[in-house]
């Protein structure tokens, strides 16, 4: 297992330890509550989702690990838990005012010890060989052996106040500013050419793995690798709703596109044969032949995507943020166009431009959004709409400006990620689909692989496709497919009434017993709803957040 665990320095004889003020959201809290997840609560399965959560470790150790950071010792003075969904974050202050970030991974960030030696990696990456702002990192183990029992990463406070702070009070030509320079530090990204796909290392913590070495004229120092994929996509016991026991998959490197897609179609026929559903399907999942002969047909077609006209020109290995909200984008305090630090590194993987390049998620465009030379604007009959309608009108408006800021500022600044944007969608869903099938079975994918045998001269595929549906095939599937779309539906539906994610999140300021009356109320509404349809137990078969309390 790697090991990368610096020696700690010793404090002056004679010098004490002061005991340590701990604080969560302002109150204090003893050293147990450390461990224990507080960042929120859960609408279903909660005891769960806090078991995978917890995590203990040695906080004197950690301490200590923290005060040899500077070339002074200074103790611990106090400790501020933060944590978001996969790691819990300390902000710990130094006696001498200095404050540091500690980060710990929790049990389902991702494969042990490659997510922390990869998040560190990239940090050290970026911070080397772009202008992006990243804290620094102070020190470092990947190894849970160590004498804190827990990997762990220790790095400077991020500079500046997270843009959520900011967004509401922010002008317009403030956000479109800012959006402006957050397309110029991904430019930066697009425009480095990784020579595989995987994830991003320090060579010395990859030595003892499968790695490529980076060309001189991105890593001059020769310091970088790729290495497996840290994604938690390829760690069984963080993701899928199958039992299974903790498995070796292709993790990568991978030279081509096609040995990745193939890799993802392994791994998840791998899943379907040793695991089994933890819950009944709502919905037609497909026999296990069915599923193979799905994975056999991707598998034929990853084959043909290494020299597919349009992927050639923008598969090429990036590194890319993929999770950019307003919580990990921090600006200036006196002027919030002005980005000063991007964070939370953790699970970013080098793949190739067409999967990474995405919209940031506080810039997503609205469903009606339309791309091109086209400004947004007010429907027709705004004026003849009731006040509820025009809120939602007016939203979706701004948010659709937003996003054509953004779409424009990347065909400006990046016009690679733009390209990259801007190809056939189901080239991604290919791969996304096919990454899902041991978890929700054969319908997705198989919509996939339908809209490509019917589009396959369309798409610019030359060869003859290695497969097809008869008429019959796809009758069936559309009636199956319904299903799945009316149970996605309903997911979606129930997830943005409730202000919520999949596992059913709620922030800690919210009122945990208010939002269960919600969501009582809101399957209420639906089955009254779904009457002359569906009965009441097959409603909430469908729901995603039934309390049985």
């Amino acid at each position: 297992m790697l090991r990368i665990f610096r020696g700690l320095k010793k404090l002056r004889p004679g010098q004490k330890i002061a005991p340590i003020s701990i604080l969560c959201r302002g109150e204090s809290v003893n050293r147990e509550a450390l461990f224990a997840y507080a960042n929120g609560r859960f609408l279903v399965d909660e005891q769960l989702q806090f078991d995978r959560r917890f995590l203990k470790f040695n906080v004197d150790a950690l301490c200590d690990v923290v005060a040899a950071t500077d070339v002074e010792p200074s103790p611990i003075a106090a400790i501020e838990k933060r944590e978001g969904g996969f790691s819990k974050a300390l902000l710990m202050k130094k006696k001498n005012g200095k404050e540091v970030l500690a980060k710990l991974p929790l049990p389902l960030a991702g494969p042990p010890s490659l997510a922390t030696a990869s998040e560190v990696g990239v940090l050290e990456y970026v911070r080397k060989h772009t202008n992006i702002p990243v804290p620094r990192v102070l020190s470092w183990s990947s190894d849970r052996s160590n004498p804190v029992g827990s990997e762990y990463i220790i790095m400077e406070k991020a500079a500046g106040i997270p843009l959520f702070q900011q967004w509401g009070v922010m002008k317009e030509f403030e956000k479109l500013e800012l959006i402006k320079n957050l397309t110029r530090l991904e430019a930066q990204l697009s425009g480095i050419s990784f020579p595989s796909y995987g994830s991003l290392y320090l060579r010395g913590s990859a030595r003892h793995s499968k790695h490529h070495i980076l060309d001189e004229s991105i890593d001059p120092s020769n310091s970088f690798c790729i290495g497996p994929s840290c994604d938690r996509s390829f760690d069984s016991n963080t993701t899928s709703n199958l039992t299974l026991p903790r498995q070796s998959f292709d993790s990568g490197p991978w030279n081509t596109i096609s040995s990745f897609g193939t890799a993802i179609a392994k791994r998840e026929l791998s899943r379907l044969t040793t695991g089994r559903l933890n819950r009944q399907p709502i919905f037609y999942h497909g026999t296990m032949e069915e599923q193979t002969q799905l994975l056999k047909f991707t598998t034929d077609i990853m084959q043909m995507l290494d020299l597919h006209p349009i992927l050639r020109q923008v598969s090429q290995p990036t590194l890319w943020h993929t999770d950019l909200h307003m919580g990990n984008i921090f600006v200036a305090p006196d002027d919030p166009s002005q980005i000063v630090s991007l964070i939370d590194f953790q699970s970013i993987s080098v793949l190739p431009l067409f999967l990474q390049a995405q919209w940031p998620i506080f810039v997503k465009p609205p469903q009606n959004y339309v791309k091109g030379l086209v400004h947004p604007k007010l429907p027709d009959d705004f004026d003849d709409l009731d006040n509820e309608s025009k809120t939602i009108a007016l939203q979706e408006w701004s948010q659709a400006k937003l996003a054509k800021a953004y779409e424009v500022s990347n065909y400006l600044e990046n016009r690679l990620a733009h390209n990259a944007m801007n190809i056939p969608r189901v080239f991604r869903e290919l791969f996304i689909r096919c990454g899902e099938i041991s978890d929700v079975g054969v319908l997705p994918l198989r919509e996939c692989l339908i809209e490509i045998y019917q589009n396959w001269s369309n798409l610019g595929f030359t060869r003859q496709c290695p497969f097809k549906f008869s008429a019959e095939e796809i009758s069936l599937h559309e009636q199956q497919f319904a299903e799945y779309q009316s149970w996605h539906d309903v997911q979606t539906m129930a997830q943005e009434c409730l202000d919520t994610d999949a596992e059913g999140w709620i922030a800690p300021q919210i009122d945990i017993m208010k939002k269960k009356r919600q969501n009582k109320e809101l399957l209420s509404l639906y089955i009254e709803h779904m009457a002359g349809e569906k009965s009441p137990e097959e409603v909430k078969k469908m729901w995603p957040f039934l309390d049985d309390t």
